[in-house]
C-alpha cells in the first residue's frame, strides 16, 4: 500500500474494486466536462456513479487528485486508441502518417477539446497539476512518437540524431493544427480536409528531412 502526493491511497484492486474505480472515473470525467471544476464535487461524482464517498476519497485523495486521475484516465484512453503496438513496427512512412492522423482526430473531438479547455483554465492555479499534465503528455504522446522514430532508425529507414526532439516537433505540429478546433469546441465529424492536408504535409516534410 502506498500514498500519493495528494493523499490518495494506492493498492492492488480486485476486479470489483477496479469496476468501482472505472465507474467513478467515468462519472468524474462526465461531470468535470459538463459542469466545470468549480461545480464538480466528489459527492456529486459518488451520487452519479454510486458507491461510497469513502471509496472515492480513498481513490482520489481530494478534488485536485480527482482531476489529475481523470486526466490520466483520458490520456490512457487516448494512447490505447492512437498508438496500437503493431503500428510502430510498420514502415516509417505509413506508420507516421497513420499516427499523425489518429492523434489529430483524437485532438479535435469535442470531448478532447473540452478537456483541453478545462485543464488550461485550472492549471495556472494548480502548479502540481500542470507538472502532472506535462509528464503525462510526454509519456503518453511524445514517448510513443519517439519510439516509432527510433524503431525506424534501427531498421535503417530514417537517420535522426535526436529522435526525442523530432517527436516533439511532430507532436507540437499536430497540437497546433488542432488549435482552431479547441477554440470552437471541437469537430465531431473529425479533422477538416485542410487540416488533414497540413498534417500530411508536415509528416512528409519530416520524412524528407530524415530519410536515409
Amino acid at each position: 500500500m502506498a500514498e500519493t502526493n495528494d493523499g490518495a491511497i494506492t493498492r492492488p484492486l480486485t476486479s470489483k474494486g477496479e469496476s468501482r474505480r472505472l465507474r467513478l472515473l467515468e462519472a468524474a470525467s462526465q461531470l468535470l466536462l459538463d459542469l466545470g471544476y468549480a461545480q464538480t464535487s466528489i459527492q456529486r461524482v459518488v451520487q452519479l456513479a454510486g458507491g461510497s464517498a469513502a471509496t472515492a476519497y480513498q481513490l482520489f485523495g481530494n478534488k485536485e487528485g480527482m482531476l489529475a486521475a481523470v486526466l490520466q484516465f483520458e490520456l490512457d484512453r487516448m494512447r490505447a486508441a492512437v498508438f496500437p503496438d503493431a503500428l510502430a513496427k510498420q514502415p516509417a512512412g505509413p506508420a507516421l502518417h497513420d499516427l499523425a492522423v489518429r492523434l489529430l482526430t483524437y485532438a479535435v473531438q469535442p470531448k478532447s477539446a473540452a478537456l483541453h479547455r478545462l485543464l488550461i483554465s485550472e492549471c495556472h492555479r494548480m502548479p502540481q497539476l500542470a507538472a502532472s499534465l506535462q509528464l503525462a503528455v510526454d509519456r503518453q504522446v511524445h514517448a510513443p512518437l519517439e519510439q516509432c522514430l527510433q524503431l525506424a532508425c534501427e531498421r535503417g529507414e530514417l537517420k535522426i540524431d535526436n529522435p526525442r526532439q523530432a517527436a516533439l516537433i511532430l507532436g507540437n505540429m499536430i497540437n497546433g493544427i488542432a488549435f482552431h478546433a479547441r477554440l470552437v469546441g471541437g469537430y465531431a465529424e473529425g479533422p477538416h480536409a485542410d487540416h488533414l492536408v497540413t498534417c500530411h504535409y508536415g509528416v512528409d516534410t519530416l520524412l524528407h528531412a530524415y530519410r536515409v
